[in-house]
């Protein structure tokens, strides 16, 4: 694996995720919105806005989910061509 593969797996599973984290955000803030009352202790109830703390939350964890799960990606398929035999050339 070059270095420009495993730059674009990171990327791309940092951006993957953190869609993905932020959709689920969203969907929680739109539709379970007591969800994040009950977890989170709130200084001004008020003033809350379940969707806004929805897309940060979902945002921050699935970017952080996504470096993590594409660090490990490259990691592991990097050691696995290491650990390949070396391709022999034919001679003609």
């Amino acid at each position: 694996m070059n270095v420009l593969k495993a730059l674009a797996t990171v990327v791309g599973t940092a951006i993957g995720f953190g869609a993905a984290g932020t959709a689920i955000g969203v969907l929680l803030g739109r539709f379970a919105p007591s969800f994040y009352r009950q977890v989170i202790p709130l200084r001004e109830p008020e003033s809350f806005d379940a969707i806004e703390l929805g897309i940060g939350l979902g945002l921050m964890n699935g970017l952080i989910w996504g470096l993590v799960v594409g660090i490990l990606l490259v990691a592991i398929l990097s050691w696995k061509e290491t650990r390949r035999p070396p391709k022999q050339e034919s001679r003609q």
